[in-house]
């Protein structure tokens, strides 16, 4: 397999939420969408539309070093590694873990949120063809409409960034 290059940090593209009610997708569109950014939905007029940036290697580090990559919990780095996918078997194994180990799991999770933060403060640039910040990610209500719309961006923006199979 040929090595993979990222040819420029210069891309920008558009992406929809899938939540958003102007935005239509099948499970099936929804999901390869978010995995690949090919979109085979319907979009109407109204439909809400973000524009980011590819981020360097290098933004991508800043972001990190933003959100305490030097400070974060290397206990709770390795118990996020090991939880168990299964919500329940999930919820039992957290009930089971020490209060330190609880501690270092929670900061740790926490430590993830910032970065996915910092990283949508280096990408994004545009809502509706104006120019945008983090703050107007953090104004967007109801509370889950705000996490779903950051986990969203954090996928468009790592799939735009990360060097893939095929490159860029």
């Amino acid at each position: 397999m040929p090595i993979s290059f990222l040819t420029s940090t210069n891309i920008e593209v558009d992406v929809y939420l899938t939540f958003d009610k102007s935005v239509q997708l099948t499970e099936e569109q929804r999901s390869t969408y978010l995995s690949t950014g090919i979109f085979e939905g319907k979009v109407k007029e109204d439909a809400t539309k973000f524009t980011i940036k590819a981020l360097s290697p290098s933004d991508r580090e800043e972001a990190e070093v933003r959100a305490g990559s030097y400070t974060r919990s290397e206990l709770g780095r390795m118990l996020w590694i090991e939880s168990p996918g299964d919500d329940k078997e999930k919820a039992q194994w957290h009930h089971n873990l020490k209060e330190d180990e609880r501690e270092a799991y929670g900061s740790y999770q926490a430590y993830l949120n910032q970065v996915y933060i910092e990283m949508i403060r280096s990408s994004l640039l545009k809502i509706d063809g104006e120019k945008a910040s983090l703050d107007s990610i953090q104004m967007i209500r109801p509370e889950s409409h705000r996490v779903q719309a950051i986990t969203e961006l954090v996928l468009h923006i790592q799939r735009l960034s990360l060097i893939g199979d095929s490159g860029k």
